[in-house]
């Protein structure tokens, strides 16, 4: 049921994935590997989930999807920050989990296999234009532009609109990864130089 309380965040977006530039699966096709393995991390700059305040506060999404985007059976976790309140803990539970409306909660039907979600260290920043995303021991993640296969031309900066993910609320930059590493007990992959996208979000509910 969806929760009365209303809602709003808006940040920045890093998500990584294995497969080929551009992920096929925000256009609504087939991975390039199957899983299809990803991180999406969001750095909210304003927010709040009643009178909880989310500013200031970071969270990361990692999955294992098995087919098709809206096929749904992913295996999901969540980590959120270790900075963030026993009140902004709460408050994101109940976003995330599809009970306070918004797009989270058809999204939370796509989940087949959803982990424990864990409080941890998470350093999200900006880095000449780019995002990189740590925690410590964990993760390790980060993009840049895809360099010109023309020689002498400057590296490809490609921005593309309307992909049938909800995630991305502005323009996407298409970028590729510089590393994609993640090492926790329930999931662990790594890549480099695969599909990569940084954006902005601004989300809301019920």
């Amino acid at each position: 049921m969806t929760s009365a309380a209303s809602w709003r965040m808006q940040g920045d977006i890093l998500e990584l994935c294995s497969c080929n530039i551009t992920c096929p699966c925000n256009y609504g096709g087939d991975p390039t590997k199957l899983p299809c393995e990803a991180i999406l991390g969001f750095r909210i700059q304003e927010g709040s989930y009643g009178n909880t305040s989310l500013g200031g506060v970071n969270f990361v999404i990692y999955a294992q999807i098995p087919g098709k985007v809206f096929d749904g059976g992913w295996t999901l976790g969540v980590f959120l920050d270790e900075r963030a309140s026993q009140e902004q803990v709460e408050a994101l539970g109940t976003i995330l989990s599809g009970q306070a409306g918004g797009w989270f909660e058809p999204f939370s039907g796509l989940i087949g296999n959803p982990l424990p979600p864990k409080q941890v260290p998470i350093n999200f920043e900006s880095v000449d234009g780019e995002f990189r995303i740590t925690i410590p021991g964990v993760l390790e993640a980060g993009s840049e532009r895809i360099p010109n296969p023309i020689p002498g031309q400057p590296p490809l900066d490609t921005t593309v609109n309307d992909m049938v993910v909800p995630f991305f609320t502005e323009s996407v930059h298409v970028r590729r990864s510089t590393t994609l590493k993640l090492t926790d007990p329930d999931m662990n992959f790594e890549y480099v130089g695969q599909s990569a996208n940084i954006s902005h979000f601004e989300y809301s509910g019920p």
